[in-house]
């Protein structure tokens, strides 16, 4: 049996955008598991509408049994957020306090202080951390991605996730390779993602080399590669 749970990412950026991703996704309701918010979509609006923009979704998910994710991706890592490092924590750490969540997406490398201060926030609000890691530029080797789980290990955290933008097929099969080793070494928790078409087939992989979490869309795509979460329910389950 198969038990990557299918996220499906919320980029809306306005509440026409929010509330139609919110009505597709009712739809589909069957076909994810867990509602990401992207809230790096939301840096121009002040505080108070970027909170009410998540409480919305959180409350019409959270009673259709769908866990929530709250990310906010840097530029760096390949979303639209501008905040500063003070600002990243803050927000993090807010989102924790504030929200029903169960996963607070943190980037590994943000750096120790950030990492140990939103760790504590979040242990504090029994919220999960999904450690991330995203690389638009190249794929490592198979070790070079073992060390980046290695580190996501080391820091501790209850997902690890990985991307990397292939090359080529080799940089995919890199991928898929460290997926499969290093859920020996730590369980159903790693996700390994090859962005772009090249590297589509990491994103439905069954069996060994199968990620804990498989990120689709409802009405546009957040990422390179990513799938409409039907087609993703329709792979992972036959």
């Amino acid at each position: 049996m198969n038990t990557t749970k299918i996220v499906v990412t919320f980029t809306g950026h306005n509440d026409d955008e929010i509330n139609a991703e919110i009505r597709a996704a009712k739809e589909n309701i069957n076909d994810f598991d867990i509602v990401e918010i992207r809230g790096d979509v939301f840096d121009a609006l002040n505080r108070e509408d970027h909170a009410k923009n998540v409480r919305s979704i959180i409350d019409v998910f959270k009673p259709l049994n769908k866990e929530i994710i709250y990310t906010y991706r840097t530029a760096k890592e390949g979303g639209s957020g501008s905040k500063t490092t003070v600002e990243y924590e803050a927000l993090l750490n807010a989102i924790c306090t504030l929200m029903d969540i169960d996963y607070i997406d943190i980037e590994v490398n943000s750096g120790d202080k950030i990492i140990a201060s939103v760790t504590k926030t979040a242990a504090e609000h029994n919220v999960k951390r999904l450690l991330s890691h995203h690389d638009f530029k190249q794929t490592p080797d198979t070790d070079g991605i073992l060390s980046v789980f290695k580190k996501m290990d080391d820091i501790g955290g209850e997902l690890y996730k990985a991307a990397f933008f292939p090359q080529s097929s080799e940089d995919v099969d890199h991928v898929t390779s460290a997926v499969e080793q290093a859920k020996v070494l730590y369980g159903h928790k790693v996700i390994g993602i090859s962005m772009g078409e090249l590297g589509k087939e990491t994103r439905t992989a069954l069996g060994e080399k199968s990620s804990a979490l498989t990120y689709g869309f409802i009405m546009r795509d957040a990422a390179p590669g990513q799938i409409h979460v039907s087609e993703l329910r329709q792979k992972l389950t036959h």
